[in-house]
């Protein structure tokens, strides 16, 4: 699906973008990393009207996740920036959860593991996750121990991964994650993205919550607390 990630990365606003296909060759799902120039929902629509017009594709617009980053981000490349100074973590506001360590381990014969500790106030909540012994298997363990922190946090909380992989853009390195969650009887796409500057793992950690704390926080996310 090469011509059809060419094509996506042609259309105004759209920085990325990986099409996965199932065994069939089928287009199963569209990762999309775009500017905030335009509205997620127009980007969708944009996706749509492009796969139709320029290859005869139809396409479910539920399989296309969009994951937005600052205009200025995506056209001007920076350095990677100096690792900050050891210390305690930044507290989060009351009630929204926020990043606050991790640990990860990794083993070509063993995989990845990943701890990721979230902190909502003064209460601190655990997550581990484990992948391939790869660069792509950290992104998903740390993605994956993300959203079991939140589970722990938010007893309940019908979220899960989709995927998580590692894309360059404009010389660029980011991090995309999608996630499903559950509002009522549907499926809500989630997705969020990171530019990866110090490690893979804190990349995937801060685009899953980019992903889900939105969401976690609105009412209707089961689990949530009040």
């Amino acid at each position: 699906m090469a011509g059809a990630e060419r094509l996506l990365c042609s259309l105004a606003g759209i920085v990325s973008a990986r099409v996965v296909t199932d065994r069939d060759g089928q287009i199963a799902e569209i990762h999309v990393l775009a500017t905030d120039a335009l509205h997620p929902k127009q980007v969708v629509r944009n996706v749509e009207s492009a796969l139709r017009a320029g290859l005869g594709l139809e396409v479910d617009r539920r399989i296309v996740s969009v994951a937005q980053v600052r205009a200025a981000d995506a056209a001007f490349p920076s350095p990677a920036p100096e690792p900050a100074p050891a210390g305690p973590a930044r507290t989060p506001p009351p009630g929204r959860l926020g990043f606050a360590d991790f640990d990860a381990r990794c083993d070509a014969m063993q995989g990845a593991t990943c701890r990721v500790v979230l902190r909502a106030g003064d209460r601190q909540f655990e997550g581990t996750g484990e992948g391939p012994g790869t660069t792509q298997g950290r992104v998903e363990a740390a993605a994956r121990a993300v959203l079991a922190a939140l589970a722990e946090a938010r007893a309940g909380l019908p979220v899960g991964l989709e995927g998580a992989t590692i894309v360059e853009a404009h010389g660029r390195t980011y991090v995309l994650v999608a996630a499903r969650g559950l509002q009522g009887r549907r499926s809500v796409r989630l997705a969020g993205a990171a530019p990866l500057s110090r490690s893979p793992e804190e990349a995937a950690i801060l685009a899953a919550l980019q992903a889900t704390n939105r969401w976690v926080d609105l009412p209707h996310a089961r689990g949530a607390e009040p």
